[in-house]
């Protein structure tokens, strides 16, 4: 960094003093565009607890699954944190308060559509609900009952995003309490940093899981029997034959193919190879391109913001596009991640 910030603010101070403005104002505009951080993890595992036990709000659609939840690991290098759970339906699905509240916030916003938000005075926290039409009706102003219909999701295009989703955001504190720039701003939808160190909830941790929800976890909890053999050979690789997706149990899919002395392979089964690592990918037929990735674990996790990991062959020419979570000789294997795969598996023996 070096002294940069202190030429930019006396750039700043320099540029404004002749518009008038006051030198309150001017610190306040760069504070807001910092980083800082206004909550530690267990200040925000505290306020979580409090209002589950308050048991004060639904879901924003009725039939609710966050496919994407909130960032909780570090994301692959030119990635952000998602700082909200993302649950997709068909445009027009009808969206419904949170809870009682009072709209602070109902218009047109970059990178969403339709924007509301919802002060929720009583828990001090806002809603946010990302991705609305902007040509269905929707509710502007006032106050709102839980449960009271606000808007409807959007097509894709109308929604600024690729497929008709609800974007919903759960902070601590009133949208007034932030600022309109930099992390920290009202209607952040990624962040650089954690999102909880700027008060951002995993809704679904204070809302309540459902069914479905349960079911789901159980796949995207870290597997905690992986551990990688000392003397780990080529051989010992298996590519299932069968085709699967992230909402499969893949390593069920395993044994049934192989037998229980496999396992689905993890990204620290293939480190171990990093210094002859073609010569492995040779060995169990990876193929190079992105269409022949193989789906695996990283470090015992499968799944990251709802996308199954998976290693791909590049042969040192990773596509510019690919955001990998992690790489073996310049680009020679990558480690990705995606979802609405349909792929084969990696299996090793345990």
């Amino acid at each position: 960094m070096g002294h940069k910030p202190f030429i930019f603010l006396q750039f700043v101070l320099r540029y404004f003093s002749s518009k008038a403005f006051g030198l309150g104002a001017i610190v306040f505009v760069i504070l807001c565009s910092c980083g800082s951080h206004d909550f530690d993890s267990t200040a925000m595992r505290e306020k979580t607890e409090k209002l589950k036990i308050t048991n004060s709000f639904r879901y924003p659609l009725d039939d609710y699954f966050p496919e994407t939840p909130v960032t909780e690991t570090d994301p692959p290098k030119g990635e952000k944190h998602h700082a909200a759970e993302d649950s997709f339906a068909p445009a027009g699905t009808p969206v419904y308060a949170i809870g009682d509240g009072i709209i602070s916030y109902s218009g047109k916003a970059r990178g969403y559509g339709w924007l509301i938000i919802i002060d929720h005075p009583v828990e001090n926290v806002y809603s946010l609900y990302g991705h609305l039409s902007t040509s269905r009706w929707k509710k502007t102003s006032g106050n709102v009952k839980k449960g009271e219909l606000i808007a409807y999701l959007a097509e894709g295009e109308e929604g600024e995003t690729m497929f008709s989703h609800i974007h919903f955001g759960l902070r601590v504190g009133q949208k007034a309490d932030y600022p309109k720039w930099g992390d920290r701003r009202w209607n952040a939808g990624y962040t650089n940093s954690r999102p909880e160190l700027h008060g951002w909830f995993s809704p679904s941790e204070i809302i309540g899981q459902t069914d479905s929800m349960k079911s789901w976890h159980r796949y995207i909890q870290k597997r905690e029997e992986i551990f990688t053999l000392h003397n780990i050979h080529a051989s010992d690789f298996k590519i299932t034959s069968g085709k699967y997706n992230e909402r499969e149990n893949l390593d069920q899919m395993i044994r049934m193919e192989f037998g229980d002395q496999y396992r689905l392979a993890d990204w620290n089964d293939i480190i171990s190879f990093s210094t002859n690592i073609e010569e492995w990918s040779d060995s169990i037929g990876l193929v190079a391109g992105e269409e022949n990735s193989l789906l695996i674990s990283n470090d015992g996790y499968r799944i990251w913001l709802s996308r199954q990991y998976y290693i791909s062959r590049f042969n040192h020419t990773k596509p510019r596009g690919f955001l990998a979570h992690g790489s073996i000789n310049n680009d020679f294997v990558c480690l990705g991640s995606w979802f609405g795969l349909n792929n084969h598996a990696l299996a090793v023996r345990k």
